[in-house]
């Protein structure tokens, strides 16, 4: 235990004759050179030693993946939140990047592997378009003689359709219902006489001549329109009106509507082209 200075100061006053003990005090009171300073001596240091960490802890503090994850983003970026991810975007000016699904987030891109499947599907389509077209145009170039036929059957009621209502009109004054018929035509209703006959056979033809095979219809996107064909046994192919080029779409067809799909905004309106085939 140190003596006060001013003890110390009135043993060595003018006169004065120190003792051992005093000298021996006086000394033990101040630190020799060679002597280390205790640590709690040293006034305000234990506070200052405080202020810093140990080299325990700053180690372990070094080896954190998470140190300073309050204010500081980690190499991983878990810690950063959607806020902090749309500023990081602003800056880098990539707020338009594309992005696809993930475990928590959904993206706003098609996958490699989405994006084929879509193009397979629509490949498989494409073929069956054509196959369905080629055996259409192979039954128009077909020698198939019932083809031919009905075919000069429907030109002749159409270029000589006056005459035929002429003779509907004036078959009502003939004696052709006395006239029986020496077949079976129960296929038509079975007629009774020659009248008959004539009129069901005038009404056949004439269905036929106004029955029709195909139509167009102009569309702008996606829409349900009636089946002026009355089959859903029916082709159907889109193309650009202004271009000719033919266009994907997806189609259903029942006997009364027809319903397209546009798989994107057509630029221009579409013509839909609507072929009747044998079921």
């Amino acid at each position: 235990m140190s003596t006060p200075l001013n003890t110390i100061f009135s043993w060595f006053e003018t006169g004065d004759f120190p003792t051992e003990t005093q000298f021996k005090e006086t000394f033990l009171s101040f630190y020799h050179k060679d002597d280390p300073i205790p640590f709690k001596s040293i006034e305000g240091l234990e506070e200052i030693f405080h202020l810093f960490a140990s080299a325990e802890a700053f180690q372990e503090h070094l080896t954190d993946p998470k140190a300073h994850s309050e204010y500081l983003a980690l190499l991983d970026a878990s810690n950063l939140t959607s806020t902090h991810i749309s500023s990081w975007k602003a800056k880098l000016g990539i707020s338009n990047a594309a992005t696809v699904d993930s475990s928590d987030q959904s993206g706003n891109v098609y996958t490699k592997t989405q994006t084929d499947g879509f193009v397979n599907v629509l490949k498989d389509a494409d073929k069956n378009l054509e196959l369905e077209i080629r055996k259409i145009k192979e039954i128009l170039l077909s020698n198939d003689l019932s083809l031919d036929e009905l075919q000069e059957i429907v030109d002749f009621i159409k270029k000589n359709r006056d005459d035929i209502e002429a003779l509907k009109a004036v078959s009502g004054e003939t004696r052709e219902d006395k006239v029986k018929l020496l077949l079976d035509y129960s296929g038509l209703g079975s007629p009774k006489n020659q009248q008959e006959f004539n009129k069901q056979v005038y009404d056949k033809v004439l269905l036929i001549s106004q029955t029709p095979t195909s139509a167009i219809v102009q569309v702008t996107g996606s829409t349900v329109f009636p089946n002026t064909l009355e089959t859903e046994n029916v082709i159907i192919q889109a193309r650009d009106s202004v271009t000719g080029k033919k266009i994907n779409i997806d189609d259903y067809a029942t006997n009364q509507v027809i319903e397209v799909k546009m798989f994107s905004d057509p630029v221009n309106p579409i013509n839909i082209l609507i072929l009747k085939v044998k079921p």
